[in-house]
């Protein structure tokens, strides 16, 4: 009997991944196989200088064909409903509307960056394949921030985004300032990232799952326990060592000390990636783990999670104002114009957040 279960349980794996789950996950893939292709023609064709720019925008333009995002709206416009939402690898990541969104508004993005990075002749021509590779290898890692719906997929999708960002702030290598704002973000992002996992820990530990929904379900359930009281803080203390993690993306007050020192060292170039596309998947995760955790489709185990939700508006709230506050404030005294543009994307991460 059990080894009929466990075959049943493969072959359901089986079937959901070849039909639900990679046909979902197509722009990815062509995002990582344009990866691969470029460094085997750095490889094989190093004079073909030209090559690089050619297939990265050729990668992401199929990514984005493969995305398809105008066949999800005009699903929802015709009917007003979501009918493509669903969950896939398991449970893993998340297929909706919102999600396909902000990876279509990613690639989108990654395209006008790769055009704008070819009129300023950035970076040196011989480094183009390199660079084009970190790009997308941190573009994947935002669309699985934006699509995640378990708590490793979480923290995978920000690690994902954020090493190659350290050394992309880095990519100057003859420039000192460079080399400072890279190893300023590579020791910033690993704090942030060892209090995130840690408080991702607490969590999980206490609920007992990693799947955001059954988070909420166990947190629903454990909220109407009256003897669980002694499990509160230590929930309220992952839940604010999580936002650590993701406020430290936003760079939201008081996790923006890295911003204004990066912007600075890196390039312009790189600097509007981190302030673009970095901040669209901070905030599209921010999104999933609010309404992940806060939300639930029955009725009584939603009115349970108005504590949750609570929480959650307040840290947010709080957060929010006094990172526009102390944005648009800190600016005022900037001699430096990229630093005075780092104040402003930290202010900008603050009006984000309020809706």
């Amino acid at each position: 009997m059990i080894a009929v279960n466990f075959h049943e349980l493969v072959q359901h794996v089986f079937d959901d991944t070849l039909a639900i789950s990679l046909p979902a996950f197509r722009p990815e893939m062509v995002l990582c196989a344009t990866i691969v292709a470029l460094l085997l023609v750095r490889m094989i064709v190093p004079r073909w200088l030209s090559g690089p720019t050619i297939l990265t925008l050729t990668g992401c333009s199929l990514a984005m064909w493969l995305l398809a995002p105008w066949r999800y709206f005009c699903h929802f416009f015709a009917d007003g409903t979501d009918t493509f939402a669903g969950e896939t690898f398991t449970g893993m990541l998340q297929v909706d509307g919102f999600g396909v969104f902000m990876r279509a508004l990613l690639i989108a993005f990654v395209i006008l960056f790769v055009i704008f990075t070819r009129i300023t002749r950035f970076p040196h021509r011989l480094d183009t394949a390199e660079f084009f590779v970190l790009v997308l290898g941190a573009t994947v890692g935002m669309c699985l921030m934006v699509s995640a719906n378990h708590m490793m997929i979480v923290f995978l999708g920000v690690e994902m985004a954020s090493v190659p960002s350290y050394i992309l702030a880095g990519m100057m290598k003859e420039n000192r300032r460079a080399s400072e704002a890279a190893l300023k973000y590579s020791v910033y992002g690993a704090a942030a990232a060892g209090i995130m996992i840690y408080g991702i820990s607490l969590l999980c530990g206490t609920l007992g799952t990693a799947q955001l929904p059954a988070m909420a379900a166990a947190l629903a359930e454990l909220l109407q326990t009256p003897t669980a009281s002694s499990s509160y803080m230590i929930l309220v203390l992952g839940g604010l060592m999580l936002t650590v993690g993701v406020a430290f993306k936003l760079s939201a007050v008081p996790f923006h000390f890295w911003a204004p020192d990066v912007f600075e060292g890196a390039p312009a170039e790189i600097a509007a990636f981190l302030s673009i596309a970095s901040k669209a998947a901070a905030l599209g995760l921010l999104v999933r783990l609010a309404i992940g955790l806060g939300y639930s489709p029955e009725p009584e185990a939603l009115a349970t999670l108005a504590p949750v939700r609570t929480f959650i508006v307040a840290t947010i709230g709080v957060m929010a104002a006094v990172t526009c506050t102390f944005g648009n404030l800190a600016a005022y005294g900037q001699i430096s114009m990229k630093r005075l543009l780092a104040y402003s994307t930290i202010a900008h991460a603050g009006y984000m957040m309020m809706p």
